[in-house]
């Protein structure tokens, strides 16, 4: 039996990465890392978060928002939705930003 309740909502936060980040060559690397951190990423809170990492090639847009069933949601509505799973959205980004530069400086050692 399946049930369909808010608590098996999962929260979507979409990270946009900076290909300027990769170096000077990496909008030429930035699909590739995207996808291959967003796979890295999907181990963070599997069962309350998915994780969407894209390029950010225009920087008028945010470097992060969050969503919920594709509907999006201000800081303060994903900070209470996370609160009510038990977590807070300041540590989640702590932990994706830690996470986000461990994946950057690897990509520079690879080269």
């Amino acid at each position: 039996m399946q049930q369909n309740t808010g608590s098996t909502k999962k929260l979507t936060i979409q990270i946009r990465v900076e290909p300027g980040c990769l170096g000077p060559d990496g909008k030429s690397h930035i699909d590739t890392f995207c996808a291959a951190a967003s796979r890295i990423f999907a181990a963070i809170e599997p069962e309350r978060v998915s994780w969407v990492l894209i390029p950010r090639h225009d920087k008028q847009l945010p470097e992060q928002e969050c969503f919920i069933e594709g509907r999006k949601l201000s800081e303060e509505q994903a900070s209470l939705l996370l609160l009510r799973m038990g977590l807070t959205l300041a540590t989640l980004q702590e932990r994706s930003d830690a996470l986000l530069a461990q994946l950057v400086e690897r990509y520079f050692r690879a080269l």
